[in-house]
């Protein structure tokens, strides 16, 4: 074997282990981002009468993510939802978090409980849905 060849043979090896480094590093990625998806809270859906969720569900100050919807409850007593989709995007909000800050995961878009654009990319504020409440019930309209 030639010294030329000895040194291809070598920049092979050296190629081949980084190669194998990184699909190790992606593999051990995409095994860690499966298992914070799956340590996340259960989805919630909306019910076949069109029942999103219960009141006492619903923290006061905070809310919920049912579905393609986030249902909030701004005061003791007081109940609104809004589309979870994020109107920069389409992606699914999250449910507001401790100051009652609802943050799209996937460009950081916030809004306020009453829906109001605090923080872009996104330009508008999320969509109002229509709901009813009823004997503890938060109801579709």
């Amino acid at each position: 074997m030639t010294e030329i060849d000895t040194g291809r043979a070598a920049a092979r090896r050296v190629l081949a282990s980084r190669r194998g480094l990184m699909c190790g590093v992606a593999g051990l990625g995409a095994v860690g981002a499966l298992a914070a998806c799956g340590a996340s809270e259960p989805e919630l859906s909306v019910g076949e009468d069109g029942v999103l969720a219960q009141t006492s569900d619903v923290p006061v100050g905070g809310g919920i993510v049912v579905g393609e919807t986030v249902v909030v409850q701004p005061a003791e007593d007081e109940f609104a939802a809004f589309s979870a989709v994020c109107p920069h995007r389409g992606t699914i909000v999250d449910a507001p978090n401790d100051e009652g800050v609802i943050i799209c995961p996937n460009h950081r878009s916030e809004f306020g409980l009453e829906g109001e654009l605090l923080k872009g990319p996104a330009d508008t504020g999320l969509t109002e849905v229509d709901i009813t409440v009823e004997n503890g019930e938060i109801i579709l309209a």
